[in-house]
């Protein structure tokens, strides 16, 4: 398997480029598969790449752009692929997550968080940054009976196929807190794995132990200033 994707990928050095947008020039060294997938996503959204560019290093607050495009290019590559194989009907897991009124994500194998919907925005508060290819834990506390990672385990090998959590998002001064539901998908073929986790609607406002308020925030209402 790793012979067959090295001899189909071959060697990708880096190369530089310049691109231009509104007299703001970006330049970026990044190996021409990146590029590629770049240009693709450009043309997606109906951009010219300078233009694509310039947004996203607009929204990036990082120190590393170049391999925040990886990254992105990465992210848009998986969910090609769960577009792909997740496929037993004419409805895609994807756009039926983000269809969905409940608060939903779109993992990877590796718990990436490939898509969620906007029920979920507005469950977790506006983010800092986009959420697509964070980890999930990096942006959500997941609480399970069993250790998450042996639960996960058993789901990406089929033990297991859906599993029950309580998740927390913490900021200062304030905790959000819901139910939550796992459900692993397993493609036709065989092989890879994705999972899907949908957020309980509402649940009763409770206290820390340090006393601040949690909030299980129904959808689509905002916190209290």
């Amino acid at each position: 398997m790793a012979r067959r994707a090295l001899s189909a990928v071959g060697i990708q050095a880096p190369k530089p480029r310049i691109v231009q947008y509104k007299n703001r020039r970006y330049s970026i060294r990044l190996e021409p598969v990146f590029w590629q997938a770049l240009e693709s996503l450009a043309e997606f959204e109906d951009m010219r790449l300078g233009r694509f560019i310039a947004e996203l290093a607009e929204r990036y607050t990082g120190n590393n752009f170049a391999s925040h495009l990886r990254v992105i290019s990465m992210v848009e590559s998986e969910r090609a692929l769960a577009r792909a194989s997740l496929l037993p009907t004419q409805d895609n897991i994807l756009d039926v997550v983000r269809a969905c009124p409940s608060p939903g994500l779109v993992l990877s194998r590796y718990r990436t968080i490939l898509a969620h919907n906007d029920s979920f925005v507005e469950w977790l508060g506006t983010p800092a940054e986009s959420l697509a290819g964070a980890d999930l834990t990096a942006v959500i506390q997941v609480r399970t009976r069993r250790p998450l990672n042996d639960l996960w385990l058993d789901m990406v090998a089929g033990n297991l196929a859906s599993a029950d959590a309580n998740v927390l998002h913490v900021e200062p001064g304030r905790v959000i807190a819901a139910a939550a539901k796992l459900l692993g998908l397993h493609p036709r073929d065989g092989e890879g794995f994705y999972a899907v986790m949908w957020l309980s609607a509402t649940r009763k406002p409770s206290t820390g132990p340090s006393g601040r308020r949690i909030e299980d925030r129904p959808r689509g209402t905002k916190a209290a200033a």
